[in-house]
């Protein structure tokens, strides 16, 4: 293929684009003018803007139910939403009864202007438990509702006044760097702390989101503070500071107007030696009295801090943590009267120990902690004794155990989340098991061949299933947690609106990885004016990181968790798979990622395609595209250097090109804290030279998770390389490029003119995203 003359092009978000040669251009004819590619009728446009995820919901409703449970037993309430509008809905599984939640008229016209039904949207619902009042949020308002006397009124505004302490007597807040409680009895104030102005206490590393939406480099934020059951502690940390990396971020355009804005935050790199320590520290209410958590100062590689969590008893906090470089992942104990810290139980490894697919929670009624680990391949779950560290395995075999969903105490039998242990299914399929806390043989709650995304009651006795498959749309049922019996049907999906417009549902597909044993799973989107006699260009939504499955299981997921679909509307055939390296399988599965992020999976992601488009014709694998945001982002590049006989064409959004210019936490847990050769090997800066085909590189100008140097390095790169690409930089945008719509017409414009070999429609302009 005739390389392109070499030109880097820089487009701002308001630029016009370069015009360019096609990749797939045809040759004119000696003596003839080549005919102007088509331009794309902007219908098409508004058929794929349509399922975006921030539209779809206006052709399809009920996509699952979501129960907010009331206080310690099995009643809860839900959001229906019809086409009509929306409802709540109360329900109680011992009767087997439904009931508005409230009087819904009533609410409406409480204010003396009356609301319609689909204007009914109350954000932070609460309902009190003891008196059934609610509390709500609307129209940028705090509420109270009492049903029994349909008085709606204003909530008083909360103001800066701290975390309350269980019973109600303290609230605890941070002032100039000290801590300080606060009697809600009389307002009377105690400080805590002196020391606190160069590095504060309860404090946590702040995340560069938050400056953003405040407009300044110290936003206003909730103490980091833990209260103990009884009231009588607080467990907190702070943070020291000093020479750890500051990067710093311009906002260009403040949406206000006025100068820009320069963001300076804590941000620590991977590899870096020198981080923010942490030291923890508990506070006696009463004396006043400050004990050390005789723990060594350990970092901090991203925002936030260390969590605690306290005992039942509240005599002691339970901190889970992972050495640097995630060779172990360990629990300790620290006992809130003398500071005493003990290990409880760990897991180490040659290589890494999965912080990321760990699953860890505490069981108070019980004082037993649940703990995933993979000794053996599989992650199982295991019970620790919180007092002694004692620990057993309570599931085993060659399936995933993903989590401890609930527990019904009365039949002393836990509910756990798993996959992969139903033969001739796709194995990342979740399904509930009930077994005997002291382990045992599993019983299946949840038999259909379907993608089952549960919520246990607090009691343990009923849980909510909302079954599907990205095929087949949600149904959302009450059931027993004894039996998995169906209690009650809670609703369907309505796609009725969806496959009226002529749209298409997805479609699961199974291949094989590039070794001819493994087999892969992926899913498959195709445009609403399908047609089997023509052949299709094909792009893929790529992210390979191994903390993560792509391929959607529900149909919730396939709808509003991928642009796939909106992608396919252009005219493709869109899709995404998941290769080895990544997530939800077995240990090695996963493990081929590790240390090798730059070269894993991307073979098995070509020989599925390949073998699909055998399989349909309507498939064409000469002409494919790929797309991928952060670690996906990454992926792109990494596709179109090192196999650009196969990819194309593509787009990186929010790209970590270089894992040393990326956070700690995420790069050091598949790569190692010690930097060198490998680094190098596995960056894209190295790769840029073998660029080929067409792409276009996307930033956040405000991007809190990947700094934007990671593609400013990148282009740097290409420019030296004497690489043609194209550039934009989204003013005010953060990491998550999807929420922006023009980054959203571009990419589509962008995949129409060089992949497609058509002219978009002009200057179309998309819908603001709620």
């Amino acid at each position: 293929m005739k390389r392109l003359s070499a030109l880097a092009v820089l487009l701002m978000s308001s630029a016009a684009p370069l015009a360019v040669a096609p990749v797939f251009a045809t040759p004119a004819v000696a003596g003839t003018e080549a005919a102007a590619p088509a331009r794309l009728p902007a219908a098409v446009y508004a058929r794929a803007e349509a399922v975006l995820p921030q539209h779809v919901d206006e052709l399809i409703f009920g996509l699952s139910v979501r129960p907010q449970w009331i206080g310690d037993g099995a009643d809860f309430w839900f959001e229906q939403r019809t086409s009509e509008g929306r409802s709540y809905v109360r329900v109680e599984p011992a009767t087997r009864q439904t009931r508005p939640l409230f009087d819904h008229d009533a609410l409406a016209n409480a204010s003396g202007k009356p609301l319609a039904r689909k204007d009914l949207r109350l954000r932070d619902l609460k309902v009190d438990a003891r008196t059934g009042e609610l509390t709500f949020g609307y129209d940028n308002r705090s509420w109270r509702y009492a049903p029994a006397t349909n008085v709606v009124e204003a909530a008083p505004p909360t103001g800066d006044k701290g975390v309350v302490s269980p019973d109600g007597r303290w609230r605890a807040l941070v002032r100039d760097g000290d801590l300080i409680i606060l009697s809600t009895a009389d307002g009377a104030e105690r400080r805590l702390t002196q020391d606190g102005e160069t590095s504060p206490y309860a404090t946590p590393l702040i995340n560069l989101k938050d400056m953003a939406g405040q407009g300044t480099s110290e936003p206003g934020i909730a103490p980091a503070v833990q209260w103990s059951p009884d009231s009588r502690f607080i467990a907190t940390y702070r943070i020291n500071r000093d020479h750890a990396r500051r990067l710093s971020l311009v906002q260009s355009a403040p949406k206000e107007g006025g100068p820009p804005r320069v963001f300076d935050y804590l941000y620590p790199l991977t590899g870096d030696t020198e981080t923010p320590m942490v030291e923890g520290v508990f506070f006696e209410i009463e004396s006043g009295r400050r004990i050390p958590m005789k723990t060594p100062a350990r970092p901090v590689l991203y925002y936030g801090g260390p969590d605690y969590e306290w005992s039942a008893d509240s005599r002691a906090v339970f901190e889970r943590g992972a050495t640097r470089g995630y060779g172990a992942l360990q629990l300790h104990r620290i006992e809130a009267t003398t500071g005493e810290t003990r290990l409880l139980t760990e897991d180490r490894s040659d290589t890494y120990v999965d912080y990321y697919g760990h699953f860890w929670s505490y069981d108070d009624k019980a004082d037993t902690h649940y703990w995933t680990a993979d000794p053996d391949g599989f992650a199982h779950v295991y019970a620790v004794d919180a007092k002694t560290g004692a620990r057993r395995q309570i599931t085993s075999g060659d399936w995933r155990a993903r989590s401890v969903a609930g527990a019904d105490r009365q039949a002393h039998r836990l509910l756990i989340v798993g996959s992969g242990r139903e033969a001739g299914r796709d194995p990342y399929l979740r399904h509930l098991y009930s077994l005997p806390t002291a382990g045992g043989q599993p019983r299946l709650l949840t038999p259909e061949a379907m993608d089952h995304d549960v919520s246990v009651s607090p009691d343990g006795r009923f849980f909510v299933d909302n079954m599907s498959t990205i095929d087949q749309p949600t149904r959302s049922v009450l059931r027993r947690s004894s039996d998995g019996a169906v209690v009650m049907e809670l609703g369907r999906a309505d796609v009725s609106a969806y496959l009226a417009a002529g749209y298409r549902l997805p479609e699961p597909f199974q291949t094989m990885a590039a070794d001819g044993v493994t087999p892969i799973y992926g899913a498959l989107f195709k445009p609403a004016d399908f047609d089997p006699a023509k052949r299709y260009p094909v792009i893929e939504d790529i992210y390979t990181g191994p903390h993560y499955v792509m391929t959607p299981k529900s149909f919730e997921a396939a709808m509003t968790g991928r642009n796939a679909n909106a992608i396919a509307q252009l005219g493709v055939i869109a899709l995404t798979i998941d290769g080895r390296g990544t997530w939800g399988r077995s240990r090695a599965f996963q493990q081929p990622a590790y240390q090798n992020l730059h070269a894993v999976g991307l073979d098995d992601h070509i020989a599925g395609i390949r073998d699909l488009a055998a399989r349909n014709p309507w498939m064409d694998a000469d002409r494919v595209g790929i797309y991928g945001f952060s670690a996906g982002g990454y992926d792109v590049v990494r596709a179109m250097t090192r196999h650009p006989e196969f990819y194309k064409v593509g787009v990186t959004a929010s790209g970590n090109h270089d894992n040393r210019l990326d956070k700690a936490v995420w790069n050091e847990q598949w790569m190692g804290s010690e930097l060198g050769p490998l680094y190098d090997e596995n960056s894209n800066i190295t790769w840029a030279p073998k660029l080929e085909g067409r792409l276009l590189i996307a930033h956040g100008e405000l991007d809190e998770n990947v700094p934007p140097l990671a593609s400013l390095r990148l282009v740097d790169a290409l420019i030296k390389a004497n690489k043609d690409f194209d550039f934009l930089l989204v003013p005010n945008a953060d990491h998550f490029l999807d929420a922006v719509p023009y980054y959203q017409r571009r990419r589509w414009d962008f995949f129409v003119r060089e992949l497609l070999q058509e002219t978009p429609p002009e200057a179309y302009l998309m819908k603001p995203f709620d």
